[in-house]
């Protein structure tokens, strides 16, 4: 995940890869804080794509043989892919604080 931490105004945000390097608040140039992926973000990829890969067999009526239990396993998935990203951005947000050096 990337940050944007403004020196000027001490806000610390999410940031995406495609937008501005310039704080929301003030509009002046901020420091971008990059923190690479754990273990919660790969396993929440890693859900995403299972679920999402039954999405699609269901879509198009593909049989895996796994009867009702298909729909368990999409909601479930999924459903946890959302637990481990709030996980991955909590654990994110702590680790661009400490290398920003102050807590908000």
């Amino acid at each position: 995940m990337k940050f944007c931490y403004c020196p000027d105004c001490k806000d610390l945000g999410p940031t995406a890869w495609y937008r501005r390097k310039e704080c929301k608040l003030c509009g002046k140039d901020c420091q971008i804080i990059t923190v690479p992926i754990s273990a919660y973000g790969v396993t929440m990829y890693a859900l995403s794509a299972i679920g999402a890969a039954l999405v699609v067999c269901e879509v198009f009526a593909i049989d895996l043989g796994l009867g009702t239990w298909r729909l368990y396993l999409m909601f479930g998935s999924l459903i946890l892919a959302m637990v481990f990203s709030g996980l991955e951005t909590g654990r994110a947000i702590e680790v661009a604080k400490e290398r920003v050096g102050r807590t908000l």
